[in-house]
């Protein structure tokens, strides 16, 4: 740290605790004349004078409040100003606690960097040209299927199976219609997903921001596979029981007098199917180049065919456009009211100098990981199928 910057915090701090004294004083004050205030209003003496005090030392006391939270504003801020975005990140709420100096894990990589033929000078510190974060595809799972936390290690429900709806109007005295639903019971222990860097720690002293960069890199990658075991995962030992595991088979007949001939027709049927089930379709998940092929879908005149599909809706529905789809299928979902993600806890971020050889080697593990796992009520409301390759 500095030396000017270091004398400014230091000169921040002591203001801050001169008028936290001011401060404790003033409480003092103002608790004596309320006690004085108390007492004549007991004994009916005149209390005019004594509450203009009173409210004088409130004001007072309001406005020191107010100087001690703006300096500790500015003290922050300037704390702030000498931390690289790894170390904001280290100390937001959550973190510290899971910093650890021990954590044993397993080594199957190692990440390093270098500077090529640059050599730097002993106790040189290469400036900060603004590490450049690059802007990843955008995740929105998440946004069409419910999230909750949960603290359970297995997640034990009941699925629905089957359902016979006898509704229907009764005469008087007549015996009512029974109705019938069956359940299995579905048991999915939370999946454990997590990926992990090796990193020099000359690497973090010299490089502004370097571990924020890793660690947000790193999130957003265990987000990336995340998505994809959600849809894909087959419910077998260490998987997510996903979404295509807990669906139904896309009925392009179920739509009378239509036969698709196109993605979007597909789409508009697939919703109709869901309704079938007695359930609302919520969102629309995609390969992206096939969404992409939709965008630009032309009629022979040169005029795209689904402007809104452009949009990132198709038939009204949010579209999510992913990997995690392959191409020439789709899946269409009543995500509302019949999926839930449950999280374990939240995205771990760890960190160790001492698994392996680290220590003696000047490494850093940085290690990421999150436990999930998914629920899915009634099968019948999650369609998956193949595309209609459109005809020329």
């Amino acid at each position: 740290m500095d030396i000017e910057i270091k004398a400014a915090l230091e000169a921040a701090s002591k203001d801050i605790g001169d008028k936290l004294k001011e401060v404790t004083k003033e409480q003092k004050a103002l608790s004596e004349k309320l006690a004085e205030l108390q007492t004549k209003q007991v004994s009916g003496d005149d209390i005019t004078d004594i509450k203009g005090r009173v409210e004088d030392s409130r004001k007072e006391l309001t406005e020191l409040g107010e100087t001690v939270t703006d300096l500790t504003k500015k003290l922050n801020a300037r704390r702030d100003e000498t931390k690289s975005i790894g170390r904001i990140i280290a100390e937001t709420k959550d973190f510290g606690a899971k910093m650890r100096s021990r954590e044993t894990v397993e080594i199957k990589d190692i990440t390093s960097a270098s500077f090529g033929t640059v050599t730097l000078p002993a106790g040189a510190r290469r400036q900060n040209r603004g590490l450049i974060e690059p802007v990843n595809q955008a995740l929105f799972l998440r946004d069409v299927i419910p999230t909750l936390a949960t603290t359970a290690a297995v997640i034990e429900y009941l699925q629905e199976t089957g359902y016979t709806n006898a509704a229907a109007t009764v005469a008087a005295g007549a015996l009512k219609p029974q109705s019938d639903i069956t359940f299995a019971g579905k048991t999915a222990p939370m999946v454990k997903m997590a990926h992990w860097f090796r990193v020099n720690e000359e690497v973090l002293d010299d490089v502004d921001g370097m571990e924020g960069y890793i660690n947000q890199r790193g999130i957003y990658g265990l987000q990336l596979k995340e998505e994809g075991e959600v849809i894909n995962g087959d419910g077998t030992a260490n998987h997510v029981d996903g979404l295509i595991a807990n669906s139904t088979v896309y009925d392009p007949a179920i739509v009378p007098g239509i036969t698709p001939a196109n993605a979007m027709d597909d789409i508009r049927v697939a919703i109709a199917q869901v309704s079938e089930a007695d359930l609302v379709a919520t969102a629309v998940v995609m390969n992206h180049l096939d969404a992409a092929a939709l965008d630009l879908a032309k009629d022979a005149d040169g005029r795209y065919l689904h402007p809104a599909f452009a949009g990132n809706t198709a038939w009204g529905l949010p579209v999510v456009r992913t990997k995690g789809v392959a191409q020439g299928k789709f899946l269409v979902g009543g995500f509302v009211g019949n999926t839930i993600l449950w999280q374990r806890k939240g995205i771990e971020i760890r960190r160790s100098t001492e698994d392996r050889d680290n220590f003696i080697a000047n490494k850093v593990t940085l290690l990421i990981e999150e436990r999930i796992q998914l629920e899915t009520l009634r099968p019948e409301g999650i369609v998956y199928g193949d595309l209609t390759e459109q005809t020329p």
